[in-house]
Parts: C-alpha cells; structure tokens; sequence
C-alpha cells in the first residue's frame, strides 16, 4: 500500500476554482469505482490551504489515479495559478488501521 499526504496554499481569489476542480476529479473517481484508490481532499479553516490524503493498494493503483484526466487539469490549473505556497508531498507508512483498507 502506498500513502501520501499533500498540502498547498492558493491565492484567496484561486480557492473556489481549486474546490471546483477538486470536485470535478473526485466525480471522476467515484465514476471509476476502483478499489485500489482511496482519495479524500480538505479545505482548511483558512479557506485557502488543502490537504489532500490518497491510499493506493499499489503502485498500478497509483498510476490508475494519477492518469485520471480531470485530475491532471487540476493539477495544471494549481500549477498556473501562482500558489502562495506550492503542493508538498509526504508519502507516509501505515503502522496501522482500525478498519481494513483494501
């Protein structure tokens, strides 16, 4: 399994757009029903930072994931806004879960 945390700050004027976008791929996911990903994104109390929290059963899952065209769209659209502070990426290790994941 592979898991990664990433956050950015867009500018305030940005922030609807990349909510709209975000939505945009998670219809996407949702459509694709794959049960190797597992995808959440958050909007912090600040309204301009997100924190997005993807699981992948693997490294097919994860490219399954990131080839999803609305999600490249906005990952160019937040590339082409100028964010106040760009994505950071942390894959994490699960040491461990109160439910099974995949």
């Amino acid at each position: 399994m592979k898991a990664v945390v990433v956050k950015y700050t867009v500018q305030p004027e940005f922030a609807e757009t990349s909510a709209a976008n975000i939505e945009k791929a998670m219809q996407e996911y949702r459509a694709l029903a794959d049960e190797g990903i597992r995808y959440q994104a958050f909007r912090q109390s600040d309204g301009v930072t997100f924190v997005h929290f993807g699981m992948y059963r693997d490294d097919a899952a994860l490219e399954r994931a990131t080839a999803v065209e609305s999600f490249k769209a906005f990952q160019k659209a937040l590339k082409e806004s100028g964010p106040v502070s760009p994505p950071s990426a942390e894959w994490l290790d699960l040491v461990g879960s109160t439910y099974e994941i995949f």
